[in-house]
């Protein structure tokens, strides 16, 4: 399983009409996208936590797990978002959808849980290069949006990590860092993915 740990300065509540001014939402959107969609297809062996560190209920956590079930596409990934926030703010829900998981947690509780079971790599660029890093199996990765980590963040996940990991000198993109990641792995261990062409064809 492979496990993306996204921390965000997304807003905790669904009272917003826009993903871009809700905290830069979009970012987590379109990193969720890139950490389970490929081409016609969507990966089985993917556990996104989407940590919520905006206004007003901080921390929040989304957790969404590979699942076929889950009533989505690459786009309408901001409905599920929203009215999971909805679901458990309102009506106290924590399984939201098949698959979504909503709970009031933050990174130190996440990392605790993962650290169990998982290495743990802090994405830095003053880090290993990918190339030269040993992956594991079961492998979670932490990482920041277009903010990066807060000092706060920082220190709790560097406190965890069982290594820090740099993608290169270049800054990329939230959702780019995520391609490069599932490309890394993919090459490691191969991609299982479930055929989704059937819910397109004209």
């Amino acid at each position: 399983m492979r496990v993306f740990i996204f921390v965000s300065h997304g807003f905790t509540t669904y009272k917003f009409k826009d993903f871009y001014k809700a905290g830069r939402l979009d970012i987590a959107l379109h990193s969720i996208i890139h950490a389970f969609f490929v081409s016609n297809g969507m990966r089985k062996d993917v556990e996104f936590n989407l940590l919520l560190y905006g206004p007003p209920k901080a921390p929040i956590r989304i957790k969404i797990v590979s699942n076929l079930e889950t009533p989505w596409s690459k786009k309408d990934v901001g409905t599920l978002i929203k009215i999971s926030l909805y679901k458990f703010l309102k009506k106290k829900k924590t399984e939201t959808f098949k698959g979504v998981y909503v709970s009031k947690e933050g990174l130190e509780e996440v990392l605790r849980e993962y650290k169990q079971k998982y290495k743990i790599f802090l994405l830095d660029p003053n880090g290993k290069e990918i190339e030269n890093v040993e992956f594991s199996k079961n492998q979670a990765f932490v990482l920041g949006d277009f903010l990066g980590l807060e000092k706060e963040h920082y220190e709790i996940a560097e406190k965890f990590a069982d290594e820090k990991v740099s993608l290169g000198k270049t800054v990329y993109f939230a959702s780019q860092c995520i391609f490069l990641l599932n490309y890394f792995y993919d090459k490691k261990f191969g991609s299982e993915i479930w055929d989704t062409s059937y819910k397109f064809k004209f």
